[in-house]
C-alpha cells in the first residue's frame, strides 16, 4: 500500500486555446506588418481636409478593418486539447533496519536534542531512531508534500524494499542496510513516471548491497535529486557496551550465581578515557539492590568481567531478576547498550542422590556423612556393595534405606536426579548378571533424559572397568584401552591440581568468590591438601570442559585432565580422577569439602531440575538469536510411565522482555514420539522466557536472547558523510531529521507534467461574426466619411 496524498490514477484535463496557424515570426509582425498597416490606414486620409481627431478616428477604423483581414489571413483556429496530467511524484524511503532501534544520548549536542523533542513524548535519549523518523515523516514531511500536491510513495527498506503501510509502521527488524539498492529499486519501480524527488530517511550506515554512491550517480543522471535526512547523533562515536557471555538459566535455591560479561569500547583516544565500572544489581518490587561491582578498562576486543551474586532469601522457586550495567562515561553517544536485564530461575525441588561405592574407603566414609547431613535441598540414598546383607544401608533422614541397587529405568528416572558411582565395577552391582546389564542400560537412559552422573575414580575399578561398556560412552573423557597409561607416580609427594581457567573458574571449582584466593586454594601450599594418587586418562572428549589438570604429568594431548564436565546429550556428567577430597578437611574443616560436593551435585542436577516435573523438558535450539531469525523451541515430554508422549499438542506460554505474556502451541513432530516443536518470530530484542504448562502448572522452562543483527550492531553510528555525498551527486539537500522543515523550499508545488492525448482544430474566421465585425468596421468608417462630407 502506498502512502498517497493524491488519487491513485493520473488526472485528465481539457484545455481550450486560440492559435494563429499561419502567423509569421513575431519580428515580422511587429517590425513590418503592423507599421505597414498603420501607414496605409493613415495615408488614405492624409490629403483630406479634416481635423486631426476625425482623421485619427477614420484611420483607426480602417486600420482595424485591415487588421481583421490580416488576422483572417493568419488563419485563427480554436484548439481543443485533451491532456493527461501527471502529478509530481515523490519517493520517501525510510530505513527499517535494526540499527534504527538504537537510542542516542545526544550527550554533546543539547541543541539537537532540544530540536528533536517535538518528535517524542518521552525524553529523546529514550526514543528509538525509528520512532523519531516515523513521527517526523507523519507530522512534518507528509503535510509539506500535501501542500504542494505531490503524490507520495512510501517505502521501508533494510536489505529489501517494501511498500510502507498507512499509517507508517516500522519494525526495526532488518539485519542489513542497503541504501544503494533501495534507491535503485525505487527508481526501477517508478520508471516512466514523473518522479521529481527522493527523500531518504536513514542513519546512513550502509553495510551491504550495491555501492550507495553508484546508485546516487544513476539517480543524478535521470535528474532526480535525493534529499537525505540523517537520523541519530552525528557526533563522533564514543560508546561502551556490555554483553552477557555466560549465565545460568536455572539454579537451586541457596546457590550463588556466577556471571561472566564482556565490556567493549569504541571511539576513545586512550584506554583511560573508557575506564568504567560494571554493576550487578538485583531487581525487586521492594527496590533494586547492588550486589557486586568491578572496575573495568574496556578495549575494542572486549574486557572480561566475572561477578558473583550471593544466594538470595527466596523460597518456593520463582525467578531472580538482575541488571548488569556498565556506567556511562562523559560524552558517550549511545546508552541503550550499557545495560542487560535477565532472569535466573530458582528450582525449589530437592536433589535426590543415589551414591554407590564398592568398599568403605576414606572417600566413602566422609562423603556419605556429608550427604546425610547436607543442606535441606539434598536427599541421599547410599549403598555400599561390600556390606553384609544384615547391614542397614545409610540414607538421609526420612528416606527409606535401600536393600539393593535399583536397576530398573523407571526406578532411576522416578526417584533420582544425580547418581554418584565410586570405585564400582558395574558388573558387581548385583549377583544377577542380567540386572547388571539392565543397570547399564537404565543408567544410559537416565543420563539421556537429563540425569546427572558423577564418576569418581578409585584404585581398582573406576574407570578401568568401564572400557567397552555403555558407561564408557557416558564418560566425558577417553579411556586408555591398552592399560599402558597406569599410575606410576610417587605416592609420597603431595601435588596440587591446576585450574584450567583460574580467572574465570567453573562454578564447581569456584570455592571462593575472589579469583586469586580461589587459585591459591587449589594450586598452592597452604590451600587445600594436595593429592598423592590419581587415575590417569589420555584426554577429554571433544566438547567436554576440563576444570582441573595435573600440574606436570602429561601426554601428547597436554597435561592429564583431573576433573572434566560433559553433556550426554541432555544430562550432565563429571569425571574426577582423584579419590582424596576428604583430605581437604585439614585446615578448613568441612567448609570447602562440603562446598565442592554440594556445587558439583547441584550442577549435575540442573539437567533434570530445569523442569517443574521430571518428565518434561523445554529447550530453545540456540541460546541467542538475531532479530530477523525465527526462534525454534523444542519440548521432550514423557507420560506417566516415562514413555514418550503421544499427545498432538503441548501448550506453552511466552514472556517477552516487557513481561507481556502470549500463548504458544508446540506440535508433535511426525514420527518422533515425545518431541514437540514450535517456530516463532519476535518483535524486539531482549531476553525471552518460555515454559510448558499442564493443568495451570509450569512443568518446564527455557530462556533465550534476541539480539540486533551482527552487521547492524557492528557499527550502529550514523554516517552523515555518506548521505551528504549522495545529496551532492544528485543536487538534493542533506539535512538532519531535526531540520526537516527546511525541505519546504524544495517542494514549491506546481511540478505536475501534462502529456497530450488528443486535439481538435476549429477555424475561427469561418463564422458569421467575422463578416459582421468586418462590416461593422467598414460601416463605421463610411458613416464617419458621410458625417464629415467626404462622400
Amino acid at each position: 500500500m502506498h502512502l498517497a496524498l493524491l488519487q491513485d490514477a493520473a488526472e485528465t484535463g481539457m484545455r481550450t486555446s486560440v492559435r494563429l496557424l499561419d502567423l509569421p515570426a513575431l519580428w515580422v509582425v511587429v517590425l513590418v506588418l503592423l507599421p505597414l498597416l498603420v501607414g496605409v490606414a493613415w495615408i488614405g486620409y492624409a490629403r483630406e481636409r479634416i481635423g486631426f481627431s476625425p482623421r485619427l478616428m477614420l484611420s483607426g477604423l480602417r486600420a482595424l478593418a485591415l487588421l481583421l483581414l490580416l488576422v483572417v489571413l493568419f488563419r485563427p483556429v480554436i484548439v481543443q486539447r485533451n491532456d493527461e496530467v501527471k502529478p509530481a511524484e515523490v519517493l520517501v524511503l525510510v530505513d527499517d533496519s535494526a540499527s534504527m532501534r538504537r537510542e542516542d544520548s545526544y550527550a554533546s549536542n543539547a541543541g539537537l536534542r532540544a530540536a528533536l523533542k517535538r518528535f517524542s513524548e518521552v525524553p529523546v535519549e529514550r526514543t528509538a531512531r525509528m520512532e523519531l523518523a516515523r513521527k517526523a515523516v507523519e507530522t512534518e514531511l507528509m503535510p509539506l508534500l500535501a501542500r504542494g500536491e505531490y503524490r507520495v510513495h512510501g517505502y521501508r527498506f533494510s536489505r529489501d524494499l517494501t511498500p510502507a503501510t498507512e499509517p507508517l509502521e516500522l519494525t526495526g527488524r532488518g539485519h542489513a542496510t542497503h541504501v544503494g539498492e533501495a534507491i535503485e529499486r525505487a527508481l526501477a519501480l517508478h520508471r516512466g513516471e514523473h518522479v521529481t524527488d527522493i527523500v531518504l530517511v536513514t542513519d546512513g550506515r550502509s553495510n551491504g548491497g550495491p555501492p550507495a554512491l553508484d546508485a546516487a550517480r544513476a539517480a543524478g543522471s535521470t535528474g532526480v535529486p535525493v534529499h537525505t535526512l540523517v537520523v541519530g547523533d552525528t557526533n563522533p562515536e564514543r560508546n561502551l557496551w556490555i554483553e552477557l557471555v555466560e549465565a545460568p538459566t536455572d539454579v537451586l535455591e541457596g546457590d550463588e550465581i556466577a556471571l561472566t560479561a564482556r565490556v567493549f569500547a569504541r571511539g576513545f583516544a586512550t584506554e583511560d578515557e573508557a575506564a568504567s565500572r560494571v554493576l550487578l544489581e538485583e531487581l525487586s518490587p521492594r527496590g533494586d539492590r547492588l550486589l557486586s561491582e568491578e572496575p573495568v578498562v574496556p578495549v575494542a576486543e572486549g574486557s572480561r568481567v566475572v561477578l558473583v551474586a550471593p544466594p538470595g532469601n527466596e523460597t518456593g522457586g520463582g525467578d531472580r531478576r538482575f541488571r548488569l550495567s556498565v556506567t556511562p562515561v562523559p560524552g558517550e553517544s549511545l546508552l541503550d547498550d550499557n545495560m542487560i536485564e535477565f532472569r535466573v530461575h530458582l528450582t525449589p525441588e530437592k536433589v535426590r542422590v543415589l551414591y554407590v561405592d564398592a568398599y568403605p574407603r576414606w572417600e566413602y566414609r566422609f562423603l556419605k556423612e556429608l550427604l546425610k547431613r547436607s543442606d535441606q535441598n539434598i536427599e541421599a540414598s547410599i549403598f555400599l556393595l561390600s556390606a553384609e546383607s544384615s547391614f542397614v544401608q545409610e540414607s538421609s533422614r526420612g528416606v527409606e534405606p535401600l536393600t539393593e541397587v535399583p536397576t530398573d529405568r523407571k526406578q532411576l528416572l522416578e526417584n533420582y536426579d544425580v547418581i554418584i558411582l565410586g570405585d564400582v565395577n558395574p558388573y558387581a552391582i548385583s549377583p544377577d548378571p542380567a540386572r547388571c546389564e539392565e543397570f547399564l542400560t537404565s543408567l544410559r537412559e537416565f543420563v539421556e533424559r537429563g540425569g546427572g552422573l558423577f564418576l569418581q575414580a578409585g584404585q581398582y575399578d573406576n574407570p578401568r572397568s568401564y572400557v567397552d561398556t555403555e558407561l564408557e560412552e557416558l564418560l566425558p573423557v577417553l579411556l586408555d584401552k591398552t592399560g599402558a597409561l597406569a599410575f606410576t607416580g610417587d605416592t609420597t609427594v603431595e601435588k596440587h591440581p591446576l585450574l584450567e581457567s583460574p580467572n574465570a573458574p567453573h562454578q564447581i571449582v569456584r570455592l571462593h568468590p575472589d579469583a586469586e584466593i580461589n587459585r591459591r586454594l587449589w594450586e598452592e601450599d597452604g590451600g587445600l591438601t594436595g593429592f598423592y594418587w590419581y587415575a590417569p586418562v589420555p584426554r577429554e572428549k571433544p566438547g567436554a570442559q576440563v576444570l582441573l589438570r595435573h600440574p606436570f604429568e602429561e601426554s601428547a594431548y597436554g597435561r592429564h585432565p583431573l576433573l572434566v564436565a560433559g553433556y550426554f546429550p541432555a544430562g550432565r556428567t563429571l569425571f574426577f580422577a582423584l579419590d582424596s577430597t576428604w583430605r581437604w578437611r585439614y585446615r578448613f574443616g568441612d567448609y570447602y569439602h562440603e562446598r565442592f560436593w554440594r556445587d558439583a551435585i547441584r550442577w549435575l542436577a540442573l539437567g533434570r531440575l530445569k523442569s517443574g516435573d521430571r518428565r518434561s523438558r523445554l529447550d530453545s535450539l540456540r541460546s541467542s538469536y538475531s532479530l530477523e531469525e525465527r526462534v525454534v523451541l523444542e519440548a521432550r515430554v514423557l507420560d506417566e510411565d516415562f514413555r514418550p508422549s503421544e499427545r498432538p499438542v503441548q501448550s506453552a506460554r511466552l514472556e517477552d522482555p516487557d513481561g507481556e505474556l502470549s500463548e504458544l502451541s508446540l506440535v508433535l513432530v511426525p514420527d518422533r514420539s515425545g518431541l514437540y516443536r514450535a517456530a516463532l518470530e519476535v518483535g524486539r530484542p531482549g531476553v525471552y522466557r518460555a515454559w510448558l504448562e499442564e493443568d495451570g502448572q509450569r512443568t518446564a522452562s527455557t530462556e533465550f536472547e534476541v539480539t540486533l543483527p551482527s552487521r547492524e550492531n557492528a557499527d550502529p553510528t550514523p554516517d552523515p558523510e555518506l548521505l551528504a555525498s549522495i545529496s551532492s551527486l544528485t543536487g538534493g539537500r542533506a539535512l538532519h531529521l531535526a531540520e526537516i522543515a527546511q525541505l519546504d523550499s524544495e517542494f514549491p508545488g506546481g511540478e505536475e507534467r501534462r502529456e497530450p492525448i488528443s486535439s481538435q482544430l476549429d477555424d475561427v474566421w469561418d463564422n458569421w461574426w467575422t463578416l459582421l465585425l468586418a462590416l461593422a468596421f467598414l460601416s463605421a468608417e463610411w458613416i464617419g466619411r458621410k458625417k464629415w462630407e467626404m462622400v
